[in-house]
């Protein structure tokens, strides 16, 4: 295939400015600024705190790919592929999330972390905990 035909079967999109850009920084800056306000003020939103960083870091993925990636400019079916990804990602993320949300082995020591001392600590002479086992 010549240049010339390579040229004319290829449309070139138009370039993206240094102010485009600096924009686009400065609006992922400031997504960025709530994402970390949000996950440091837990008790403000309680349970809507992870559903509300989802939709904020699909938000930042889409401005990135279709920016940066210059994926507007692309055959659909590369949107498409990254957009199926995203939904995948997020189902993943969704689904894990559900599953070990009530799971109170979560925390640092398992379930006795939070009901208190546990047998082998009542058992043992002075209330001293037992040496943990090596492997």
């Amino acid at each position: 295939m010549s240049h010339d035909a390579h040229a004319e079967s290829h449309e070139e999109h138009p370039p993206t400015t240094i102010r485009e850009y600096v924009m686009i920084g400065f609006v992922l800056f400031v997504v960025t600024v709530v994402e970390l306000w949000v996950s440091y003020n837990e008790q403000i939103l309680g349970s809507t705190m992870i559903p509300v960083l989802f939709v904020l870091s699909a938000f930042k993925f889409a401005v990135v790919v279709a920016m940066f990636m210059h994926l507007r400019f692309e055959h659909s079916l590369l949107w498409k592929l990254f957009s199926f990804g995203l939904i995948l990602g997020t189902a993943m993320i969704i689904a894990l999330t559900a599953l070990f949300w009530h799971d109170r082995t979560d925390a640092v020591g398992g379930p006795e972390y939070h009901t208190g001392s546990t047998q082998a600590e009542a058992s043992a002479p002075g209330g001293a905990a037992p040496a943990p086992a090596k492997h």
